[in-house]
């Protein structure tokens, strides 16, 4: 049975909910049931709500998709605020999608908040959350006065207030739109592309207005500049750094270079030193000046200003995050070619932290992936093909908080193929070895339970502070009223007094009513109107105690919560009664009430509403001829209408040989037509009767012309036309020519109807069809298409799984038809299969057949065949199902239960159950001390077992196999698990063996260290003979042992024995001893002899492997050995080491961790009981190095011949194989290279860098690698150039007439580059276009031939190299002007045609769904004069700045490139055209798959 988690959730009465994790980040599931039945499941999401962050005003839509069976039930809820509201929640479900959509129309800053999404059925529950940010536009005033009332919630402070307020103090307010003086100081030294962040923290709204006052305060700073400083320029901003400091810079040059300048935070003056000995430091380098923050602090964050004497010139606001790491990231090891995983959990959100890899800073691209949870609390940093130079220190910086970690990567020992290189390994290293998403659950339900602490005390503070409020109101006005009483006026009689005039002593404070949210936030009701400070008389009224009166509602001026759409002026709305408008009741003909309608897509409304009664339009009903009401038509692809209808009656249209109604014989009403297309509408419509027209019959009319066939292959097409007589005959013809009734072909006449049917169509019906009748003729094209088709049995038998077993082989084969050319693809998982050692693909014309080979379980997938040919693509879909035995058990094991009777353990199935449901486990038990495992047996296929077989305060250990039809997994153990809890003592030393003989044994043993609390009583001491798995007791157990020493006789002379000792305590015994050496109940023995027959069997530059046979056995002078040992010393030491501490049983052994190429003498010796023998040694000594090989080169892809831009970097890197390890030298035009170049060796490879290459780097570069075996070379040019420069200036000479000798200067690169040349091009007069007239020439001058007279000619001189072509070196004007008479054009005049259209889209987005890590273009036509402006969104949010994506109009044809395809880029796209005529718009929706 499962063990309910330790959360839980109360979803009845009695009822708690078992809580898990969703495949989904973020969505927590509650299962209701403890097992779900058969084909029930508890909801899940399929696809959760994406965070919006939207400007006010806008659409705001929330999409899920779920998933569970029964159908879940779908609900919203916020976090603080109900949604009461259906017009301003509305929920709705899209049944063509399957989505749930959460719709908030003109949002406003009001519904900013945390919503969750419940999905829930009768089994259980699935919640996740999501949040919506509001863009403010416009000043808000009641959101300042909401925070301007949470401002002071301490009610000392606030009667303090009051106080002051009394005795007529006033505190100096800011005025609405009142800008912070910190904000000028702020954004004058700002880029303008910071503008609008540091307009939304300091609440600037009116943008216009900040702008021009902007720029008078940078005139005026200017101006104060001016004085002392000449230039100033690069302003970078202050920015952590990775070693716990911050810094800014900028460049200056003072005019008065004696000028001080000064560093102030927050207005107070710091001091600084300019040798980085303070916490703050100037460092100036140049014309650079560097402020440094040493040692950063919380308190360290504030504005910093730097000042030139009394005049400021630079600004910058410093914030720093309260945040730390919960979890540190850990040091990865990582294996060559494999991906490493760094990893951190941070304690409070931040959307991106800042990784840095040996001391660079590190950016998200192709080598690094960074990453962070939904939560914002989970970061990663992934390092892709971890190779050599990526090992270092890896750091991640939060703030001011920080940590390191070091990546080390391992040498892969495997090698490559010849002349490939080694693949990129799949597996993943590193990680925090924690459960991240559950700390950082936890972490932000803190997070929540400290923000809910916030909130209560905020509302405690108001509700203390309206009570201090209300009892100062009280009181100030019953002491005002005793004083009235005591001391009356003069003439008055207060007894009958009921209103009495006196001077304000004391101004009272607002009376503030306030009301709490249902998600705890404070909210103001009312506020009191401002109290003139000046004194007037008022009147008073008796005072009731404890009771706050509030004004009434006509005396308060309810600010206004909403500015409107898009006005950013800040202007209330009008706070009168509305005066209705009144429109036409179409029944009644009465006006009621309208309101004001606005434009979805308008950023401002008019307001302007109807102010009087609209009248009815009259339109003849078509069978009455009465007028009835009609409402005004509107294009949907219209902006505008004009609203104009029909005022008056239509009359019936006649027309003359065709009749309508065949019974009446009159024509029917006939509505205007409308074109879809046309963005604005006429409107007009008949204003009287139509004449009838008389029209000549003009002979055989087609009703209905061909129309163009498109058809398959093989399948029948038809082509036909309709006359307006019965009696027309006519012809067929295809490309020209007359067709009859033939093979296939069926020519047929239904009435007026004719008809031509192609019943198997093929490539040679394709082609133009006319029919011609009377003189008269229709057109058509068929297409005849041939694209890949499947035959349907064929499809279904292919569908079908193929499961095979581990090893065996696979075949895929599917029969296809379609023509030629046919391009076959076959896909696994989305990756496309090629020829390989185990993949075999065979194509044919008519199918196509994939065999994989030696199959593996990793390879179980779906297997995609794909034809495309020029007509179509088709895809088939298959799946491989690889069996295999199981994996072990996963761990750790959960102790669910131990104690003195049972062990109740739990652990979790296996990762892969290799295609097979697993049927049963299967354990093994061993209690700790023994050497015996007890076979429990098989248990059923659920993973928990309940051991009731213990003794109390024994410890256990299990071995776990699980147990499938194709076999056996390997095992996984357990830890050691107690029962129960005793103080026993701990383990003794293994008994040691004194002295043997044939009567008796000696032996000793050690006390325990850990004695269990309590004094030992004794010991019992156990034997064993060889090959037996049964202990025996040598004493009685009621009789323990006193001495740590015992002679044990009952023994059997010539057996082998060993022997294990139990402490005994208090408590019981302990665990036993390990077993002693195993001794023979014999006499002494006689040390062995030397071995036989040593020799060397392998070497390398680490290791020696040995190999020998045993001694012979001689009686009375040496006997068998017990084992042997090896020893080697260095040819320069005098001193054998022993390489193995045991004796070794085995006649071989592998020497390691020697020194390459040293030299070493190696010898063995047998042992025995009786000692060790003679050693046997070497005749010669080893040199420790493997067999020889001659230098070989094994890329053998390398170009000899490279060329490389000056500036770029030269990389050469060459691989060999040698034996002994070679000499590596490397060469540029056979001398050795100078230092600039970097030349790093490793096992096996070569590589020789320049960093920034020059001209003069330019040569052969030679690589020679050298050994005792021999050498060898390898010799690769490198050419460094760059671009040419422009040649110098051209001169034009005639030295024969009809032709032109062009002379120019020398390329200044023409010394430096002995591969440049030039090229000449001409252009005529007559001609538009210029023309090539010589190349490759190396000399500075070259005649051109065929100069025409009286045109004029223009030359241009190029240079060229290897690297490209320069700019072009103009010449002067060549030709002599022939004279001609005037010749006068009498232009037309033409009338000017507007050809001014708004935007339309000729071509819409289409939907699109990208793999992963691939590259999507979305595009369209769009149309427009003058040219639209285009601008992309997602999501509502503007793409033209965003640099993941490339955007780009030609023509017409807008295209968005997504460089990187991934689950961010998951949404609806937009895009928007506008010009001065219009506007259009065009979405599509993009998905991404796995």
């Amino acid at each position: 049975m499962w063990k309910k988690s330790k959360i839980t959730d109360q979803t009845a009465n009695g009822q708690a909910g078992i809580k898990r994790k969703s495949k989904v980040p973020g969505v927590m599931i509650t299962q209701y049931v403890e097992e779900l039945p058969e084909g029930k499941s508890t909801p899940d999401f399929l696809r959760k709500p994406i965070a919006l962050t939207i400007q006010e005003g806008k659409l705001a839509v929330f999409k899920a998709r779920v998933s569970g069976d029964p159908k879940p039930e779908v609900t919203w809820r916020r976090a603080q605020g109900d949604m009461s509201n259906m017009e301003k929640f509305q929920n709705k479900f899209d049944e063509a999608t399957g989505e749930y959509h959460l719709e908030m129309p003109k949002v406003t800053s009001e519904e900013t908040d945390t919503y969750k999404c419940y999905a829930s059925n009768e089994y259980g529950k699935a919640v996740c959350t999501v949040i919506l940010n509001v863009i403010e536009v416009g000043f808000k005033k009641k959101k300042a006065m909401e925070e301007m009332d949470a401002s002071s919630t301490n009610p000392t402070e606030f009667r303090k207030l009051l106080r002051k307020r009394a005795k007529g103090e006033k505190k100096e307010e800011k005025h609405d739109g009142e800008i912070d003086e910190r904000f000028w100081e702020v954004i004058m030294s700002a880029d303008r592309k910071d503008y609008e962040r540091i307009c939304a923290e300091y609440g600037v709204k009116d943008f216009r207005v900040m702008l021009k006052k902007l720029n008078e305060k940078k005139e005026e700073r200017e101006v104060e500049q001016a004085k002392y400083v000449e230039y100033l320029s690069n302003l970078k901003h202050i920015d952590l750094k990775g070693d716990g400091s911050a810094s800014f810079e900028f460049e200056m040059e003072l005019k008065d270079p004696t000028s001080r300048v000064f560093l102030y935070k927050d207005g107070v003056m710091l001091p600084f030193s300019d040798e980085m000995a303070m916490k703050h430091n100037l460092k100036t380098v140049g014309k650079k000046l560097i402020f440094t923050v040493k040692d950063l602090l919380p308190e360290d964050a504030g504005l910093y200003q730097v000042d030139v004497e009394e005049v400021n010139v630079f600004s910058t606001d410093f914030k720093i995050p309260c945040v730390d790491f919960i979890v540190k990231i850990q040091e990865v090891k990582a294996k060559e070619r494999e991906d490493a995983l760094f990893e951190c959990v941070l304690s409070h959100p931040i959307a991106r932290i800042k990784w840095t890899g040996k001391n660079s800073p590190l950016e998200h691209g192709d080598k690094y992936s960074i990453s962070a949870s939904e939560d914002k609390l989970i970061h990663r940093l992934l390092i892709k093909d971890c190779m050599q130079l990526d090992k270092g220190i890896y750091s991640a910086s939060a703030g001011i908080k920080s940590c390191s970690a070091w990546l080390m990567v391992e040498a892969d020992t495997e090698p490559a193929p010849t002349g490939k290189k080694k693949a990129r390994k799949t597996t993943q290293a590193g990680g925090a070895g924690v459960d991240l998403e559950k700390l950082a659950e936890e972490q932000q339900g803190k997070l929540q339970k400290e923000k809910e602490e916030r909130i209560e005390a905020i509302i405690k503070a108001k509700e203390e502070q309206q009570a201090t409020i209300a009892e100062n109101v009280v009181e100030e006005k019953a002491a005002d009223d005793s004083a009235l009483v005591e001391d009356p006026p003069v003439g008055r009689d207060t007894s009958k007094d009921k209103q009495t005039e006196i001077p304000p002593k004391k101004q009272e404070p607002p009376v503030v009513k306030s009301s709490i949210s249902d998600g705890g936030q404070l909210k103001p009701v009312k506020e009191e109107p401002k109290v003139d400070a000046s004194p007037k008389p008022v009147k008073t009224s008796p005072v009731v105690p404890n009771k706050v009166i509030a004004p009434p509602k006509s005396d308060v001026p309810e600010p206004d919560t909403q500015a409107s759409e898009g006005d950013n002026s800040g202007r209330k709305r009008n706070t009168g009664p509305p005066v209705s408008d009144k429109v036409i009741d179409p029944k009644e003909g009465q006006s009621g009430p309208e309101e004001p309608e606005e434009s979805p897509e308008s950023n401002k409304s008019s307001g302007r509403t109807r102010q009087g009664p609209l009248l009815k339009d009259t339109v003849i009903d078509p069978k009455e001829g009465q007028s009835g009401p009609e409402e005004p038509e509107e294009s949907p692809e219209s902006n505008k209408s004009s609203g104009r209808t029909r005022q008056g009656p239509l009359l019936k249209d006649t027309v003359i040989g065709q009749i309508t109604d065949p019974k009446e014989g009159q024509s029917g009403p006939e509505e205007p037509e409308e074109s879809p297309e046309s963005n604005k509408r006429s409107g007009r419509t008949r204003q009287g009767p139509l004449l009838k027209d008389t029209v000549i019959d003009p002979g055989v009319q087609f009703v209905s012309g061909l129309s163009d066939v498109t058809a398959l292959m093989g399948q029948p097409a038809e082509l036909l036309c309709k006359v307006n007589s019965e009696q027309c005959e006519g012809a067929w013809f295809r490309d020209g020519k007359k067709i009859s009734t033939e093979d296939g072909l069926t020519i047929s006449k239904d009435g007026s109807t004719h008809k031509l049917l192609i019943n198997s169509c093929q490539e040679e019906h394709s082609g133009k069809y006319r029919f011609e009748a009377d003189g008269r003729k229709t057109e058509a094209m068929l297409n005849v298409k041939d694209p890949p088709r499947f035959d349907q049995n064929d499809l279904d038998a292919f569908s079908k799984p193929v499961t095979v077993k581990v090893g065996q082989n696979a075949i895929f084969k599917l029969p296809f038809v379609g023509c030629e050319p046919m391009k076959i693809q076959w896909y696994r998982d989305g990756e496309e299969l090629l020829d390989e050692s185990n993949v075999k693909i065979e194509k044919a014309t008519s199918h196509s057949r994939l065999l994989l080979s030696k199959c593996q379980r990793k390879e179980t997938g779906e297997i995609k065949i794909r034809l495309k040919n020029e007509h179509g693509i088709l895809e088939a879909v298959s799946k491989l199902i690889v069996l295999d035995k199981p994996t072990p058990p996963q761990g750790p094991v959960e102790v669910v239960e131990s104690s003195a009777v049972c062990i109740d353990i739990k652990w979790r199935s296996p990762k892969d159950n290799g295609g097979r449901p697993v049927k049963n486990y299967l354990l093994e038990r061993q209690q700790v001390g023994r050497n015996t495992w007890k076979k429990i047996g098989e248990i059923p296929g659920v993973p928990t077992y309940k051991d009731t077989d213990v003794d109390h305060g024994r410890k256990y250990c299990y071995r776990i196999r699980a147990v499938t039809e194709e076999g056996i997994s390997e095992m996984m153990e357990t830890d050691d698990i107690q029962a129960g809890t005793l103080a026993f003592p701990g383990v003794p030393a293994p008994p040691k063996v004194v002295s043997a003989s044939n009567t008796c044994i000696n032996l000793t043993w050690t006390a325990p260290s850990n004695t269990g609390g309590s004094r030992i009583v004794g010991y019992t001491l156990e034997k064993r003979k060889k090959g037996s798995n049964l202990w025996s007791y040598v004493n009685p157990t009621e009789e323990p042992i006193q001495e740590k020493k015992y002679v044990v006789k009952d023994i059997a002379v010539g057996m082998e024995y060993e022997f294990r000792v139990t402490a005994i305590n208090v408590s019981g015994p302990g665990e036993p001893s390990n077993p002693s050496e195993f001794v023979f109940a014999r006499d002494p023995k006689k040390p062995p002899g030397k071995v036989e027959d040593l020799k060397v069997t392998d070497t390398s530059y680490t290791t020696v492997s040995l190999s020998w046979t045993k001694p012979r056995e001689e009686k009375g002078v040496q006997d068998d050995p017990k084992g042997y040992y090896v020893e080697v010393r260095q040819a320069e030491s005098l001193e054998w080491a022993r390489c193995n501490v045991t004796p070794i049983l085995l006649t071989s052994f592998t020497v390691k961790g020697l020194k390459a190429l040293s030299m070493y003498w190696v010898r063995v010796i047998a042992t025995n009981e009786g000692g060790d023998g003679v050693p046997q040694d070497l005749d010669n000594y080893i040199l420790a190095m493997p067999p020889p090989v001659r230098p070989r080169f094994t890329n053998n892809k390398v170009k000899s011949f490279m060329v490389v831009r000056a500036g770029n970097t030269v990389r050469i890197t060459i691989n060999f194989e040698a034996s002994p390890w070679p000499e590596v030298d490397w060469l540029k035009d056979n001398v050795p290279v100078t230092k600039r170049v970097t030349i790093s060796n490793s096992d096996g490879s070569s590589q020789m860098l320049i960093p920034s290459s020059e001209r003069s780097d330019s040569g052969v570069y030679t690589i020679m690698v050298k050994n005792l075996v021999g050498q060898e070379t390898f010799s690769v040019e490198v050419r460094v150039t760059d671009d040419p420069k422009p040649p110098g200036p051209v001169e034009l000479e005639e030295n024969v007439p009809g032709t032109v000798t062009v002379i120019w200067e020398s390329s200044p690169d023409e010394k430096r580059d002995d591969h440049l040349h030039y090229t000449v091009s001409k252009l005529e007069s007559t001609k538009n276009t210029w023309s090539s007239v010589a190349d490759r020439v190396f000399n500075n001058k070259y005649t051109v031939c065929n100069i025409m007279p009286g045109r004029e000619y223009h030359f241009r001189v190029y240079a060229k190299n290897d690297m490209g072509m320069s700019a072009p070196s103009e010449s002067p004007t060549w030709g002599i002007e022939r004279r001609k008479e005037k010749f006068v054009v009498n232009m037309p005049i033409y009338k000017t045609c507007d050809l001014r259209s708004p935007p339309a889209f000729l071509v819409p987005l289409k939907q699109h769904n990208a793999p992963k890590g691939y590259e999507c273009y979305i595009s369209c036509a769009v149309k427009g004069d003058p040219k639209p402006r285009i601008t992309w969104y997602r999501n509502n949010v503007s793409l033209n700045t965003n640099t993941n994506y490339y955007i780009s109009n030609i023509c017409g044809v807008c295209s968005l490139l997504i460089l990187h395809v991934g689950p961010k880029d998951v949404g609806e796209y937009t895009i928007i055209a506008e010009n001065a005529m219009g506007r259009a718009e065009c979405s599509t929706k993009f998905s991404v798959r796995e």
